[in-house]
């Protein structure tokens, strides 16, 4: 009896260290992580190459234009929508810096006619010139802060811009216009070449004006598109 029940353990403890060496070798051979895994099939395979051919990494991407520490040239023309005088042209150019990637400064000056279509009934109703029509002169420094990159596409392509807002402060010079002027609004920098970009911009423009015996603060809405060079300077 003693010997059957010697042999029946020698038996269950081969048997469980025969077990736990098959338990062994499969943890050794399965997979520490799922994605270790062999794929199953051949097509499983050919799908994964096919999938990892056509997809493109993406994440943030390099500019292909800097506007850091470069000099800005414009030359720009549009309307100037008066509210108390007539909408008319409106054409100049401007010079800016950009300090870093976002942030820069810019002086423009731009002329446009002052007229009033209501001038000739005034006159002729009150018997004497309400008001003299002439050439404006508006002077203005902005700040420039670019906080957005896009990209349009247009044709057949992808074009590169940047969107701009800005705010500053200047003078109309006429003498139907009192006081400072001053002026925020947006622009979009279409990037065509390397060193070149047309620019879109619409702004309003606030002033204490007199006309024809009025007077009070008006805010004339100036859009222009222009031609932008851009000139580094090595700094």
């Amino acid at each position: 009896m003693l010997l059957v029940c010697a042999a029946l353990a020698g038996s269950t403890r081969a048997h469980a260290e025969t077990d736990d060496d098959a338990d062994s070798d499969t943890d050794e051979k399965r997979p520490a992580r799922p994605s270790d895994a062999p794929l199953p099939s051949c097509l499983d395979m050919t799908i994964r190459d096919q999938l990892g051919a056509e997809l493109k990494p993406r994440g943030v991407q390099k500019r292909d234009f800097a506007k850091n520490k470069k000099i800005n040239l414009v030359a720009h023309g549009g309307i100037y929508g008066g509210d108390l005088t007539s909408s008319n042209w409106i054409a100049g150019g401007a010079l800016g810096f950009f300090l870093t990637e976002d942030f820069g400064i810019q002086a423009q000056f731009d002329l446009t006619p002052l007229t009033l279509d209501l001038d000739s009934p005034l006159t002729k109703f009150f018997g004497d010139n309400r008001f003299d029509p002439g050439m404006a002169y508006l002077g203005l420094v902005n700040m420039m802060w670019s906080p957005m990159h896009a990209k349009l596409k247009m044709g057949g392509g992808i074009v590169h811009a940047d969107v701009m807002f800005f705010a500053g402060a200047g003078r109309m010079f006429h003498d139907a216009v009192q006081g400072l002027a001053f002026d925020a609004g947006m622009a979009l920098d279409m990037f065509v070449t390397k060193a070149m970009t047309i620019r879109i911009d619409i702004r309003d423009v606030a002033a204490v004006q007199e006309i024809a015996a009025e007077t009070r603060f008006t805010n004339n809405i100036v859009a222009t598109i222009g031609l932008a060079i851009w000139i580094p300077v090595g700094l």
